[in-house]
């Protein structure tokens, strides 16, 4: 069905190899995760199977990959689109229109479908993935997790027989990921072939008939979904992999927690385009807390975070800290917020550039010393978009923790991250929070175990804090 036969590929005119001499078979129906550490190699994988690669990314490229007797290196991309459907690590980047009725019929509109069997199989694919609320609404108001499923089901309608999934599940929430597995256990079902590149792995577990562990660039082990199952803690940990099952036991990140209320906020209300997201919120907070802001896809998680940041304005309320209440353009002094894109604040020319755009000046040795903790000091001559997913992310982190600002905003920080990586993200943002104030937009189970003593809700436009008990 798909195989692998000593592939290697290099980005550009680039020496080093993301893919070195690796072979691998799939066979029809398999379900197949691809896994390892973050940037090891997996979306280049994936890229070798829908035919972006050699098709569309530049590099150097040998070996070869056959799908269903045909090769890719010989196959126009069109045609191989009608056996493979790619969901990507970034959705927006598949979107070709600006309404999600568009979107979901241009698939089967490219195909030649005819347009009486079109909007049948429209009314199957709402009603298979239940994706109702999202019909009749424009592609770039949908939050994260929502144009994820918006993309999942724009492939789903057009019916490959092999499904390729990069980090599907970045930014949805938990009913989200519960629901992505009923439509992964479908497909299962169905005989489809799934080829997935996860780092979130325990919804994937039952679904799981081989894994390929990738490490910098070199399939390390090949294991049957029970061999998978059977690795043990410390294998898991030492391979740089997520658990296995969701825990509440999860040994938390220690943090000071000043007993003085330094951040008030009062009555808060937000409005967008007439639509209440939250209204008559009230809340505080204390240097040293690490807040947990949670709620379902669509919710207004991303909105809340923005007005507290000054990227959006309330409808009414207002918002104090110590004792002085900030406008919403004050607040931008006050805070820094890393979107759940990244993409959209990584301007410079190099990871290095990146911290010069700062307003004020970092040292030479403050800029060593983060990126080295982050696994991101050989690519600071790199420019920020050739980095993958997770190094973005990083990169990202890295600049807010040179901001100096009060109140710290982190949108998603973990999607795209292994273990290891996690685990430092989540100590650097313990170490942040020892003077400041932390919001964590979330719907990491694992991380939000680990390392919030707080909780804020988003649910039917209130929102509720709780503490965490530790």
């Amino acid at each position: 069905m798909v195989k692998f036969d000593n592939i290697s590929f290099s980005y550009g005119n680039k020496n080093d190899e993301q893919l070195k001499n690796i072979s691998f078979e799939i066979n029809r129906g398999e379900f197949v995760l691809i896994c390892g550490r973050s940037a090891c190699g997996k979306t280049t994988v994936t890229k070798c199977i829908n035919g972006l690669i050699p098709h569309f990314s530049e590099g150097n490229y040998s070996g070869t990959v056959i799908i269903n007797g045909r090769e890719v290196a010989n196959t126009p991309v069109y045609a191989i689109s009608e056996n493979v459907g790619s969901v990507f690590q970034n959705p927006k980047t598949q979107f070709f229109n600006l309404d999600t009725d568009s979107e979901l019929v241009f698939g089967m509109e490219n195909m030649g479908t005819e347009p009486e069997k079109i909007w049948g199989r429209v009314k199957e694919v709402t009603n298979d993935l239940h994706i109702e609320n999202l019909l009749g609404r424009g592609v770039f108001e949908l939050s994260g997790g929502e144009k994820q499923i918006l993309a999942l089901a724009s492939i789903y309608a057009v019916n490959p027989d092999v499904y390729v999934l990069d980090e599907p599940t970045a930014n949805i929430d938990q009913r989200g990921i519960v629901r992505l597995h009923d439509i992964l256990l479908k497909l299962k079902q169905m005989g489809k072939t799934v080829i997935i590149s996860e780092h979130r792995l325990y919804f994937l577990m039952d679904l799981i008939d081989k894994a390929i562990y990738i490490d910098h660039g070199v399939v390390r082990e090949i294991y049957t979904g029970d061999e998978f199952r059977n690795l043990n803690e410390n294998e898991r940990i030492r391979l740089g992999l997520r658990c296995f099952a969701l825990r509440r036991n999860i040994k938390k990140i220690e943090t000071a927690i000043c007993k003085s209320d330094v951040l008030r906020v009062e009555g808060l209300s937000v409005a967008y385009r007439k639509n209440i997201l939250f209204e008559g919120v009230s809340f505080t907070a204390q240097k040293g807390d690490i807040i947990a802001v949670t709620g379902e896809n669509g919710s207004g998680k991303t909105a809340f975070l923005r007005v507290l940041c000054g990227l959006m304005k309330e409808s009414s309320g207002k918002i104090v800290y110590n004792g002085i209440a900030y406008s919403y353009k004050k607040r931008r002094e006050l805070c820094y917020m890393t979107m759940q894109d990244v993409v959209h604040q990584l301007f410079a020319d190099s990871v290095w550039e990146e911290f010069a755009l700062l307003n004020h000046a970092v040292s030479d040795s403050e800029i060593m010393h983060i990126l080295q903790y982050l696994d991101l000091i050989e690519y600071k001559d790199k420019h920020p978009m050739t980095l993958s997913g997770g190094q973005k992310q990083r990169l990202a982190l890295a600049v807010a923790t040179l901001s100096q600002k009060e109140v710290m905003i982190f949108d998603e920080p973990t999607s795209g991250l292994d273990y290891s990586n996690m685990c430092k993200v989540s100590e650097l943002i313990r170490e942040l929070s020892a003077n400041k104030i932390v919001f964590v937009a979330t719907h990491d189970q694992e991380l939000k175990e680990m390392l919030c003593n707080k909780e804020i809700e988003i649910k039917d436009k209130k929102i509720q804090m709780y503490d965490m008990v530790k």
